[in-house]
């Protein structure tokens, strides 16, 4: 239903276009002054780049949805005005009653589609916004399940942290005590090679003790000797054979003791040469001084007689002795070396496994060094993404304050629009009819 021409009549004076004039002016003062004062809402804190240009993008969208729906207001103030001076004008032109319902329809029908288009690019604004909110909200949501998740995941690492540094720790307590045992090797294959060498070289003066011994033992002629002074020269020959036995058996002696003083793997067979000449030895020096006793009984052909009996037995039994002597000798001395070069095969193998043990060590250290300059590392980047993660959460808490403001601003300003659309259009009070009498 449309208005009649005597209640446009009436609406004009009630209303004129002065007043409506200011009281749009007005209206948009205070709608501009209130979402003026709901936008402009300050940043508290210290941003960082990222932050700095995520507020600065967000202002830009602020400055621009600012500007457009300053835009729209003042086109719609526009239109407004124009709408009231149309209808003023129309209704001071229109004559007859026929025009004013056609001219009403145009005009509402082409506010009609700017109003649509207004909702329309509003919406369009605001539903992205929502979007966000709602992606904010969850976020938020689940902020709580990602810190606790967060916090299990450094929980974990420091236990394998502390893991690897406590295994560290036991690889390298036992690679030092390998080396400590190595050391001792060492030092006792250095001993037992010093007293190998000191070996040797009393076998050398053994040696030349012998050979002295047989440069000095009896002359060819001693025989005519020792029959012209009889007794006294076999007892001195005897005391020379003594002293000869008493050599050898000390040159065993010192064989088989230096034998049973050894660390090492002995030589069995030699072992039981060296004491079985060694009783030999005991036992023929025994019978030499039984024998010696019996010189004095004897008279003077007698002791020539024992003497050339005597003086082949020594010479058999001397020459024995130094076989057996010199048989000693060689296979100690072939004993000796094959230990040195065992020994030194031992040190040079405990040398290297000294070498290997020291790299193990350093790449331990150098481990451990980077393990501790890693941990620092991680625990400066946590601390980077904590203080990051508090400003997100703050700059996060600041956007939802600002997206209600500005809900609250964009809901009032649609609700002054409905206002304005529902006021703009006159009421109909129905048709007069015409009074024919």
């Amino acid at each position: 239903m449309l208005p009649t021409i005597d209640s446009q009549f009436q609406l004009k004076n009630l209303i004129t276009p002065q007043e409506i004039a200011t009281s749009n002016s007005l209206k948009a003062q205070t709608r501009q002054n209130s979402a003026t004062s709901k936008w402009a809402s300050p940043i508290s804190g210290t941003l960082n780049d990222e932050a700095l240009r995520a507020e600065q993008e967000k202002q830009e969208k602020s400055k621009c949805l600012e500007q457009r729906r300053k835009h729209l207001s003042t086109i719609l103030e526009t239109e407004k005005n124009n709408f009231q001076t149309e209808l003023l004008s129309h209704r001071q032109s229109v004559s007859t009653g026929a025009t004013r319902p056609n001219f009403l329809r145009e005009i509402s029908d082409k506010e009609q589609p700017k109003i649509v288009d207004n909702k329309f690019h509003l919406n369009s604004i605001e539903e992205p916004k929502l979007e966000n909110l709602q992606l904010d909200e969850k976020r938020t949501l689940y902020q709580p399940q990602e810190l606790h998740q967060r916090f299990d995941d450094e929980q974990d690492k420091q236990y394998d942290r502390k893991n690897r540094n406590q295994q560290l720790k036991i690889i390298l307590q036992q690679q030092m005590d390998e080396f400590n045992q190595k050391e001792q090797e060492s030092e006792i294959l250095k001993q037992e090679e010093e007293r190998l060498l000191k070996d040797q070289w009393k076998l050398k003066q053994i040696e030349e003790e012998r050979k002295k011994t047989e440069k000095s033992s009896v002359q060819p002629d001693s025989g005519r000797q020792l029959l012209r002074q009889h007794k006294a020269k076999l007892h001195k020959r005897a005391k020379e054979i003594q002293e000869q036995l008493e050599l050898d058996i000390k040159i065993l002696a010192s064989i088989a003791y230096t034998n049973e003083q050894s660390n090492l793997e002995q030589s069995e067979q030699l072992k039981r040469n060296v004491l079985n000449t060694l009783q030999q030895f005991q036992q023929q020096i025994k019978l030499e001084r039984e024998k010696e006793q019996e010189f004095d009984d004897m008279y003077p052909d007698d002791a020539d007689k024992y003497w050339s009996r005597r003086e082949q037995e020594w010479n058999h039994e001397r020459e024995i002795r130094e076989k057996l002597i010199e048989e000693i000798i060689e296979k100690k001395k072939e004993e000796i070396i094959k230990k040195l070069k065992l020994l030194k095969q031992q040190q040079e193998e405990i040398h290297e496994k000294q070498r290997i043990l020291i790299n193990d060590m350093e790449q331990a250290r150098k481990y451990d060094l980077i393990e501790k300059q890693k941990q620092l590392k991680e625990k400066e980047i946590s601390n980077t993404q904590q203080e990051r993660e508090n400003f997100r959460l703050e700059f996060e808490k600041q956007n939802i304050i600002e997206y209600e403001d500005k809900k609250q601003t964009d809901k009032l300003v649609q609700q002054e629009i409905a206002v304005n659309t529902t006021t703009n259009e006159p009421k109909f009070y129905g048709r007069r009819r015409a009074n024919w009498n």
